[in-house]
């Protein structure tokens, strides 16, 4: 019934939540890089390991466990987008675990934008690029549903993948390492 529909899509509002704080905290992002406002890019690469710790972490955790919850009453472990959608959330989980959030501790601890820091802020920057795009295309994986049957849908999102790995990797191989 309606009591059900509610307590179970509430993985929808802890998805919203992962992906909308990511998607704003990428805004400010781009827009201290854009600014070329070293200050304030450190700034926002502290307040997005905060945020990661409080917020996207724990939404990101809670979608896991409430999606596992869906699928399993649901039967749907077996379905293409179930299993597309647990791949893309493990990309980007493994993305901000393995890369994001130690980057964002090392900007958090640093005690102001030394040209280290500040690159490793505009990596984060690229990194998270490539995690909300791909936190998008989960989300279209989840609103659409494709099956093996639709290729044509499954292109596009491997596309929109291939893109945004392009939109990470280009500025990465352009920018020198800085330790």
């Amino acid at each position: 019934g309606v009591a059900e529909a509610v307590n179970l899509r509430i993985d929808v509002v802890t998805a919203i939540i992962w992906i909308g704080g990511a998607f704003i905290m990428l805004m400010f992002g781009i827009n201290a890089v854009r600014q070329n406002d070293d200050a304030q890019l450190v700034s926002v690469a502290a307040q997005m390991g905060w945020a990661a710790e409080r917020i996207y972490v724990p939404a990101s955790r809670a979608t896991v466990v409430l999606g596992i919850i869906v699928a399993t009453l649901g039967g749907l472990w077996s379905q293409t987008w179930v299993i597309l959608g647990r791949v893309g959330m493990a990309i980007t989980m493994a993305l901000g675990i393995i890369a994001l959030t130690p980057r964002a501790k090392k900007v958090a601890a640093a005690s102001g934008p030394t040209a280290a820091i500040v690159a490793t802020a505009r990596q984060l920057v690229t990194l998270v690029k490539f995690d909300c795009a791909a936190l998008f295309v989960v989300v279209a994986d989840m609103v659409l549903k494709p099956q093996l049957s639709d290729w044509t849908t499954l292109a596009v999102m491997a596309i929109a993948v291939l893109v945004a790995a392009g939109l990470w990797l280009i500025p990465t191989i352009r920018q020198p390492a800085i330790a």
